[in-house]
């Protein structure tokens, strides 16, 4: 029994870090992430390509292996797979992802691994209106179909971004929740609320610190007592070479704050490859384990992990696709009002597609007009001589 309910757990936990971006409890503890917009990465660098993750009491331990798409560099894949103590690998559940053409993530499936077969679990689809997202419907496999769960629908005004949560009741959305994000340079705030009795109701604030880089220096939760709000947690990151390497998490009893949980990290040319979790305990810091945060590309990019020992190998996919990037290829003015001008070695042609991938212009000129497209965000791709081809966002205005 032990083992199937930390099988559904791991998982469960997994899937909302490493997949289900928006889902609640992501938002609540990665607030400094904000990632409105799921866009996947092309370019060069470092990805993490195989993770392992240690328990607290030594009995089990995950393994999560990522495939990338060899021309995009997009992550299409990850599994997850458990060992209990001696026991051999076991698959334990995946991730699938599905992008459009502007490289945003359209749906992601969860599966579980059930008597030696894949059984859907889960599906987040994802829309999106001129590359903002706008909506995520989140859904069950049940009885053979999808069931609706959740959507979160996304608002956003000037230095703030609204995220409504609706749950389904079998025959309509109702209000759940709401998340609202405040901006500016030095901070970000949460406030999350409840409905109850026609009402919105407060429940949690988080106000993030940040650097002038951008980077989260720490993070306030507090809690609605009723009339007021009360220190809960708080979260300091320690940075060093622009990557932080500790973080410690505090809570507030009796008046003070008093240590909880400690994370360490180890960096390799800004890629985290090891990270660990410490409990507090009497005083003395014992194995923990918590959401272990592990960045890579010098902060650019995350991904969290539940448990104790988090050690991650990573692919380096620079010149992967050796049919892409075009030689001295520019495009300009960005935004664009009549025309662009491409500026490319050994230019053959350009092509202009909507977001959706629809083909709108071909031209084998490197000066294009472009005063026939609606105000918007479009794509262009650029081939040269040798078949090289090269994307780029253009926006015309």
């Amino acid at each position: 029994m032990k083992k199937a309910i930390f099988t559904l757990a791991v998982f469960v936990m997994a899937f909302a870090n490493a997949g289900w971006a928006q889902q609640m409890p992501d938002l609540k503890n990665l607030s400094k992430e904000i990632a409105f917009r799921h866009f996947g990465h092309r370019d060069d660098g470092m990805k993490p390509n195989k993770v392992m993750i240690l328990t607290a009491d030594g009995e089990s331990e995950l393994r999560v292996t990522y495939t990338y798409d060899e021309d995009t560099f997009l992550r299409t894949e990850a599994l997850y797979e458990v060992k209990y103590e001696d026991t051999e690998w076991e698959n334990l559940g995946r991730l699938l992802y599905e992008y459009d053409f502007a490289d945003n993530v359209i749906e992601l499936l969860s599966q579980n691994w059930l008597n030696g077969d894949w059984k859907n679990f889960g599906l987040a689809s994802y829309t999106y209106e001129d590359e903002t997202l706008n909506e995520i419907l989140f859904q069950d496999w049940d009885g053979g179909v999808w069931v609706n769960e959740t959507k979160a629908v996304y608002n956003y005004t000037g230095d703030q971004t609204a995220v409504l949560y609706w749950d389904w009741t079998g025959t309509n959305w109702t209000s759940h929740e709401l998340y609202t994000y405040t901006y500016s340079d030095s901070s970000i705030e949460l406030v999350i609320q409840y409905m109850q009795g026609g009402a919105w109701q407060n429940d949690e604030k988080q106000t993030t610190t940040l650097d002038f880089l951008g980077n989260a220096l720490e993070i306030l939760v507090e809690d609605w007592s009723g009339s007021n709000w009360a220190n809960d947690t708080k979260t300091t990151y320690d940075y060093e070479d622009g990557v932080y390497v500790t973080q410690l998490v505090e809570k507030f009893e009796n008046g003070a704050w008093v240590d909880d949980l400690k994370f360490e990290y180890t960096y390799e040319n800004g890629n985290a490859t090891y990270g660990k979790c410490w409990k507090n305990i009497g005083g003395n810091w014992w194995e923990g384990e918590g959401d272990v945060e592990m960045a890579y590309n010098y902060g650019a990019e995350k991904d969290v992990y539940l448990g104790h020992e988090v050690h991650v190998e990573y692919l380096d996919v620079t010149g992967l696709d050796e049919n892409s990037s075009v030689a001295g290829f520019k495009v300009y003015p960005v935004p664009a009002e009549s025309e662009i001008q491409i500026q490319a070695e050994n230019f053959q042609k350009a092509e202009i597609y909507s977001l959706t991938g629809q083909k709108l212009m071909e031209s084998v000129q490197q000066k294009m007009n472009v005063s026939a497209l609606s105000q918007g965000v479009y794509l262009l791709k650029v081939f040269d001589q040798s078949g090289k081809t090269e994307t780029q966002r253009i926006v015309v205005k």
